[in-house]
Order: structure tokens, then sequence, then C-alpha cells
């Protein structure tokens, strides 16, 4: 349509007005008229005529057609009306539907955000990438006090401890190794009191064998002194024996529709050093060192909720290097734990387990009872509000004695975390516990508390300054009270 306007646009004829083709019209009919007048012309048309050239004005069929088509065209003005000059016809181009602009329309440049997303952790580390590996390593600097009290006498000392920690994770596309060490140095600086020096290892390996199936295979080794707060910690002693542990687990979870089975098994073993009395006398304490198994099976039912319910049950033994101890009682073991509860997930705010059984442990020799409980363990992670973590723990234990005619004790504890960010460098701890140790026999029940705070101020990525304090006490029934107060305060500084 667009390429027809145009070139009648180009037109002569539609270049001059309609009057002056009206006029032209007239002319050309007079003239023919008066040349019909003559003989010489109407014998020329008679003869066109007959020959069915022209028509009886003397006009070819060409031109007879013509000027119709001319006529046809031309818009006549109402008689007596003032004629106007002639103006151009002026056709205006229609714009075309689709051009380069409505097909590949321009854009405008991406402005440059001035608020960028900000950093859910700005002080985690970046670590240094080896091979697909990453390494995180730090350093933690602290000067640091401690004072116990046992209820007949009291030990304190000031002390440095550096705590050099590394874990390397791997960047694998499936898969997944984690790697963990620590190692404590403590080195007196005045006062009395036993160094505690720890060393502790882990690996735990991931296996994603199929979209069902996932293998977890783990290791450990830890190293320190016994806790004054154990059940067989040598009393009066003015540094407590060194313990070593090392544990291997392998565990196999598969989908089978809308159940999730567990099998695993776990093994250790454990060696005790020599415990130092204030008299400068030495206890060994190699009748504990034991090896120790234990088998768990768990079913767990996908509902396709936040909750998803479980039953699991294991069977475990303890085997000692002595058939006797030192008070010649067989201190080998067997136990059996059933338990039944509930898993939950929902999503970054709240997940965790809790669990309610029974658990017995039935030691070999005879004349010592078996350590029965019924059983609460559990775990939670729970974030209230952004920059807030909960986390909250239940267990039971069962633990042997070394006491003569005493079969051991169920230990019962609820522990709690609480991290907070009070601005985006500075970050607050609390922490508090409180355990019941329930004793087979006739050794008075003790409970202990403790509670904890501390701080971290980050300067940078890199560099922060900490600090914290940690009170702990146990009572025990009709006898004396102990505490353990500690407080430090350094730097640390990590990759």
């Amino acid at each position: 349509m667009a390429s027809r306007l145009r070139k009648v646009s180009r037109s002569r004829f539609y270049a001059a007005p309609p009057r002056a083709g009206l006029a032209s019209l007239l002319v050309t009919a007079a003239c023919l008229a008066g040349a019909g007048e003559t003989r010489a012309q109407a014998i020329s048309n008679e003869d066109l005529l007959l020959r069915g050239i022209t028509d009886d004005g003397g006009l070819s069929d060409t031109e007879r057609r013509r000027l119709l088509r001319a006529a046809d065209r031309i818009v006549e003005d109402p008689v007596g009306e003032e004629r106007l000059p002639a103006q151009p016809v002026i056709v205006e181009p229609i714009e075309p539907v689709q051009s380069a602009d409505t097909v590949n329309p321009p854009t405008a440049p991406v402005a440059v955000q001035e608020n960028r997303r900000d950093d859910p952790d700005p002080f985690e580390p970046v670590g240094i990438r080896v091979g697909t590996f990453i390494l995180r390593p730090s350093v933690t600097q602290q000067i640091a006090h401690e004072h116990q009290n046992d209820g007949t006498a009291t030990v304190s000392r000031t002390y440095s401890r550096t705590v050099l920690d590394t874990e390397i994770e791997s960047d694998w596309s499936r898969h997944q190794l984690v790697i963990g060490a620590e190692q404590v140095i403590d080195k007196t600086i005045s006062g009395d009191g036993s160094e505690d020096p720890q060393t502790s290892v882990n690996a735990d390996l991931r296996l994603d064998i199929s979209s069902t199936t996932t293998a977890d295979l783990s290791f450990d080794y830890q190293f320190g002194r016994e806790d004054q707060t154990d059940a067989n910690a040598v009393t009066n002693a003015i540094a407590q024996a060194e313990v070593h542990s090392f544990g291997a687990s392998a565990a196999l979870t598969h989908l089978f529709g809308s159940w999730r089975g567990t099998a695993s098994i776990d093994g250790g073993r454990t060696t005790f050093g020599s415990a130092e009395l204030s008299s400068g006398s030495l206890v060994s304490l190699s009748d504990r060192n034991e090896n120790n198994y234990t088998v768990t099976l768990r079913a767990g039912l996908e509902t396709g909720s936040a909750y998803r319910p479980f039953v699991e049950g294991d069977f475990g033994q303890i085997i000692y290097d002595d058939a006797l101890d030192s008070s010649g009682f067989a201190r080998s073991s067997k136990t059996y734990g059933l338990r039944a509860g509930v898993a939950t997930d929902f999503g970054e705010k709240l997940t965790g387990e809790v669990s309610v059984g029974y658990a017995q442990r039935d030691i070999d020799d005879s004349r010592l009872e078996p350590i029965q409980a019924f059983t609460v363990d559990g775990f939670a992670t729970w974030s209230p509000r952004r920059g807030t973590n909960v986390l909250m723990g239940l267990s039971t234990s069962l633990e042997d004695s070394t006491t003569a005619d005493e079969s051991g004790s169920v230990y019962y504890a609820a522990t709690a975390e609480v991290t907070h960010r009070l601005r985006t460098n500075l970050q607050a701890n609390a922490s508090g516990f409180i355990g019941w140790r329930d004793y087979v026999g006739t050794t008075p029940n003790q409970i202990v508390a403790g509670a904890g705070a501390g701080m971290t101020w980050w300067l940078n990525r890199y560099f922060a300054i900490d600090g914290g304090v940690t009170y702990e006490r146990r009572f025990n029934d009709g006898g004396t009270e102990e505490d353990d107060l500690f407080v430090g305060v350094g730097m640390k500084v990590q990759r």
C-alpha cells in the first residue's frame, strides 16, 4: 500500500489541481467540435470509424478510456465558489508496523547498584585453596587464670594457652571430606596446678553412592587429662590421668520408599595414664584400658512433613584389657538400648530430634548390679532471629565405676548455648548446663552445674580479640562442694 501511494504522488495528473483538469477537458471538446466542420477531417473520421478505430467523436479507444478514467477521479467544485490557488498534493508516509526500533528496541544500560547485598557472615574464614580442598587455619593466644576448690584444698594458677586449629574441607561436586585438627598448649606462668595439653584429630567422609543411598565414614582421636567432674576422677589428685581415645565408625543410610533405614557400627579404644597425688606419688589407672564397639539400627518414616518419627535400637560391648580390675571385679559388660522419637526439620529456623527409651548394661561380674535407666536424648538448633542461634541438648549416658562393689552411674545432662551478633563485628555468647549423676550403689549422688559467657570483637576478617569466663560447681549429697573458675582473654588470627 505504501509503495502505490508513493507512485501516485509522482503522477503529473495529480500534480495539477482538479479545476485545471476540468478546463483542459472543455478546451479539448471545443477543438474537436470545431475540427468536425472541416470536410477533410470528417472524411478522415469516417474512414477511422468504419475501421472501428475511433468513436463518433473522433477519439481513439485509447484516448476515450484515458479521459473516462480521468473524469472519474476529478472532484468538481460547487458552482460559484471561489477557486483557491493550486496547492501541491502531499501524501504523508505511513509509519511502518515494524522497524529496527520495534523489533530490537534499544535498552538503557543497567545502573550499577549502590547498595550491594551484605555478606551473611563477613568474618567467616575464606581459607586457602589447595588443589580441590579449602584449608582454614587459625591461631588463638590467650592469657588465662583458673581457680579450683575441691573442699579440702584450693589451687589457682595463671598460664598461657595457645590453640592451633586447622580444618580442611573438600570442594567436590559429589561426596565430601572434612578433616579437623586442634592442638592446645598450656604453659604455667605463676601459681600451682597441672597443665592441661589437649590434642584432637577427626575426619568425616560422606559418600553419595546414589540418590537414595549415602555412606558415612569417620575417625577421631582425642588426648587430654581426665576431667575433674568425671565420675572416676581421682580424689585429691593435683593432676588427673592422661587419656588417649581412638574411635572409628561406619554408617549406611538408604531410602526404602517412605522409610529411611540406617545401620552403623562404632568401635574405639581408650587408654589411661597415671594420676598424680598431692604427695607426689602416682596412681596407675591402666586397669581401665578397654576396647568397645556398638551396632545401631534405625528406621524412620518419611511423612513428607517437617516431622519424621523413628525407632532405634543398639547393642554394645566393653572389653577391658584386664579380666579383673584393681579391686578384683570383672568390669567387662554388654549394653542394650531401645529408643523411639521424632526428628524435625523446619529449615534454617529449627532442626533437631528428641527420643525416649530404655538402656541396660549387664556387667560380667555377678556381684555387680546391672545399670538400668530410662533415657532421654536429643538436640536442637534454633534461630529465633537473624544473627541469633541457640543450641540445646539432652543426653543420658551409662558410666562404669572403679569403686569396689559399685556398678556405676547414670548421668543425665541438659545443655544450652546462645550466640548473638550485637553488631556486624561484635558477637557475644552465653552457655549453661546442668547434670545429675545417679549412682547404682551407696555412693552419694551428685549435681553438676555450670555457666559461661564470652565475646569476640572482629577488627577485620583475619584478626579478632576474644575473651570469656566460665564457672562450674559440683554438689555432692552429704559431701563437700567443689567449684572451678576460668577467666581468659586473648586474640585470634585466621585465614
